[in-house]
């Protein structure tokens, strides 16, 4: 068995392969004791482990294996998963990241890692003021009735305006939608200036929404493919790549 590990902010993702068969998926929150917990999840006597991620350097040395960028790692998963694809759209906790795909893995590569509006963590703090969580978020959201704006770049000015259009009695509904609306309008302007070529994947666990998927390519102007599986795309393609050291 062969296994590939990406450790991110909110969530680990562990993708378990035995040779290029079945692929078996595991997930395992970021918090405290989670090292533990990600040894009691890895399958016997694995041949091969690789990490990638936002924790990669910290398992990298519990596990005792090597760790990958999470470029080549995300590359590598979504070439297994939708061979045609030619751009990735992934966002996380932490960084949002576009990446152009080449034959051989990816040819370039942006990732915005500095401000929150772009990324899933906005809408974890949005989730927060309206007291639910962000997979709730996106059911909200489709609930809305009237359009509002979120204006502010920056997040910590956006969950300002949150506060205020609460204080103002605005449905939730509406705030959830116009908080889907900003983060994506902020990652479609990222996009556009990249330049993206399709067909273009979008990953991530964001990627489970509706909402976020169809305004964002509404934005892009472009049709959005969603893997099987989307926030584990990473953790897939470490796995696979564990497996080629082998082969």
């Amino acid at each position: 068995m062969f296994v590939g590990i990406d450790a991110g902010s909110s969530y680990i993702k562990i993708a378990v392969i035995e040779k290029s068969s079945s692929i078996q998926l595991k997930k395992i929150p970021t918090i405290p004791g989670y090292t533990e917990a990600i040894e009691e999840a890895l399958p016997p006597n694995p041949r091969g482990i690789l990490v990638t991620g936002y924790c990669r350097k910290t398992l990298s040395q519990r596990l005792n294996c090597p760790s990958i960028s999470e470029i080549k790692a995300h590359a590598t998963g979504v070439k297994r998963l939708i061979p045609d694809a030619k751009t990735v759209i992934d966002v996380g906790g932490q960084d949002s990241k576009i990446i152009k795909l080449s034959e051989t893995g990816f040819s370039d590569f942006v990732m915005n890692d500095r401000c929150a509006a772009g990324t899933g963590r906005f809408l974890e703090m949005v989730a927060a003021r309206l007291n639910t969580s962000v997979s709730e978020l996106s059911l909200l959201a489709e609930g809305k009735k009237k359009d509002i704006k979120i204006s502010s770049m920056c997040a910590v000015f956006a969950e300002s305006e949150v506060v205020s259009l609460l204080a103002q009695e605005e449905r939730r509904e509406d705030i959830a939608f116009a908080a889907f609306d900003s983060i994506t309008e902020r990652i479609a302007s990222f996009a556009r200036g990249f330049g993206i070529t399709p067909p273009v994947a979008v990953t991530g666990g964001l990627a489970l929404s509706p909402v976020f998927v169809r305004l964002l390519q509404e934005k892009v102007s472009t049709p959005l493919i969603v893997p099987p599986e989307p926030q584990f795309t990473g953790a897939i393609g470490c796995a696979f790549i564990a497996l080629s050291f082998q082969s």
